[in-house]
């Protein structure tokens, strides 16, 4: 008896039906716009997005340290001893110098200030609505919450200065101020971007009197006080001087001064009268031959001209 012997036999696979591809281009037509989508939210608002985060993490981290410090001067415990005055003989403030040892402590003892402060603001959960992203007033409360977080970066910097500027006649006041420099990254999702946080906080205010005279000048020259109607009266120089000028040719050229001389240079045909620097002097166009011409008390005597137009000299006959 013959046994029939089973084979198998390979199915062939069905070729995709209609409804299968139209399903499986839809599902890549979707993939490639959610993509697509993808990479404009991350070019286009991703910007925006770090700028308002930026904004607000610096705004949280200066109100934080700002906070800490201004409770940490509340105690007093950062400006006695701070300042060493200087006095001369007579017992007046001629100068002053910070306390180093004093300096140092404020100086620690903000910095871990600052960095407990930076360390609690990083358990902080910031979020900002999508919203106010586009710029829209209407949509700035609407859409989904970005969270934003606070990684501190970095040493922190601290610096004790002293800066002046004038409160009066002959009074100064000082200021002393702590200047912070903290280095922190601000976090979003899917970037991260450092960001520096600088700020200062006054400390102390002090005033430096000086000795007050009783009336002063100003720029017009006007006293000034209590006394100022007793002070001497101050004449301003005008800066005005006495010019006197001739003509080119047959005529000379001086110039007054307040002494009462007069030296006359001229280029041209010149009368017998010398002048200290042997150069004769001449009559002006302006005036009638043989007048007399003063110059600041000055008189001299000229001598008419000859008929044949030339001048008579008194002395070489020319």
């Amino acid at each position: 008896m013959m046994r029939k012997r089973w084979r198998s036999r390979r199915r062939r696979s069905k070729p995709p039906s209609g409804k299968r591809k139209v399903w499986l281009i839809a599902l890549l037509v979707a993939i490639f716009c959610l993509m697509q989508g993808f990479a404009y939210v991350d070019k286009k608002m991703k910007p925006p997005i770090m700028h308002l985060a930026k904004i607000r993490v610096k705004q949280i981290a200066t109100e934080a340290i700002n906070k800490a410090i201004t409770a940490q001067v509340a105690e007093g415990k950062t400006t006695e001893g701070l300042i060493d005055w200087k006095t001369d003989t007579a017992g007046k403030v001629s100068g002053f110098m910070l306390n180093y040892n004093e300096h140092m402590r404020i100086t620690a003892s903000t910095m871990n200030v600052v960095q407990s402060t930076l360390q609690n603001v990083h358990m902080l959960k910031e979020k900002i609505p999508l919203g106010q992203v586009l710029g829209s007033p209407v949509m700035a409360s609407f859409g989904p919450s970005i969270p934003v977080r606070i990684e501190p970066q970095g040493a922190v910097k601290v610096d004790l200065n002293t800066r002046q500027q004038n409160a009066g006649i002959n009074m100064i006041l000082v200021e002393v101020y702590i200047h912070i420099i903290a280095e922190v990254a601000v976090v979003v999702p899917f970037d991260m971007e450092p960001e520096t946080v600088d700020t200062e906080i006054p400390i102390s205010y002090l005033l430096v009197v000086g000795d007050v005279p009783m009336y002063y000048y100003d720029n017009q020259g006007r006293p000034v006080g209590s006394n100022g109607s007793n002070a001497p009266a101050i004449a301003l120089p005008s800066g005005q001087t006495g010019v006197s000028s001739g003509g080119n040719g047959h005529t000379g050229s001086g110039s007054g001064t307040n002494n009462g001389n007069d030296n006359g240079n001229g280029n041209g045909a010149r009368n017998s009268g010398e002048t200290p620097g042997n150069q004769p002097q001449i009559p002006s166009p302006q005036q009638a031959p043989g007048s007399n011409t003063q110059s600041n008390g000055l008189e001299l005597e000229l001598d008419p001209p000859d008929l044949n137009g030339s001048f008579q000299s008194g002395q070489n006959g020319h």
